[in-house]
């Protein structure tokens, strides 16, 4: 299973402390591939490389879907998870439950997103639907937002590119995205659990890359980056 983590050259120093997170409470075994522009000024751990999608400049903000397409381009893996520079996770990561997850994604291909946090557990309108081992699924309601939510998930590849559009924002992707799912229900689902097998903070949810918004980690770990000089 591949990782993907989304950066641009204004938040990649985030990465240093998603990478330390990320390694303590899922696994420093774990490959995770960074997408970004500009290569970090910074030594990644040894389970993490950086993939450039090219300049900055040619991808503004307006465009962004077009890099996301472009990295879905590039990589072929039919499931993936994937997650911004800023989703620190904040507890132990129930990696047996992730890959059951990915399993299950693997096998039914008209999911299009499993949800590991909890945006699709609090959506409303939400119904159960089904078991994965011991986790108990969830479907997210055709009439409900943010179908095309990009909080912590897996994705299948083929489906997210059917949905995806060039020239459109994150949040465009999110907001005018989910309508555009909607429409599909009766060939895709978006799926999540109960059990929330991942944990995270947004580290950066104003959008200000010099701000830190910490509520929610642990202050033994919220030291621990201080002491390494990662914030």
């Amino acid at each position: 299973m591949r990782i993907f983590v989304l950066t641009s050259d204004h938040y990649i120093k985030a990465v240093r402390p998603f990478a330390y997170l990320f390694n303590r409470f899922w696994s420093d075994e774990q490959e995770v591939t960074v997408a970004g522009f500009r290569p970090p000024d910074f030594d990644l751990p040894p389970n993490f490389h950086f993939h450039s999608l090219g300049n900055m400049a040619d991808y503004p903000i307006n465009k962004w879907s077009d890099a996301l397409i472009k990295l879905l381009h590039d990589y072929t893996d039919d499931v993936f998870g994937l997650a911004f520079e800023d989703y620190w996770p904040s507890r132990p990561v129930n990696v047996q439950a992730v890959h059951m997850l990915y399993d299950y994604m693997l096998q039914f291909r008209n999911v299009l997103k499993m949800d590991l946090y909890s945006d699709r557990l609090y959506a409303g309108g939400m119904t159960d639907y089904n078991y994965c081992g011991y986790l108990d699924l969830i479907r997210s309601d055709p009439a409900s937002q943010y179908h095309m939510s990009l909080m912590w998930g897996l994705w299948n590849r083929e489906l997210m590119l059917r949905f995806l559009v060039p020239g459109e924002s994150p949040w465009q992707v999110e907001l005018e995205g989910t309508p555009r799912v909607a429409r599909a229900a009766g060939e895709v689902m978006v799926l999540g659990t109960r059990n929330m097998p991942l944990r995270h903070i947004l580290a950066h949810r104003r959008g200000n890359p010099n701000e830190l918004l910490l509520d929610g980690l642990d202050p033994a770990d919220v030291e621990a980056l201080r002491g390494l000089g990662y914030i």
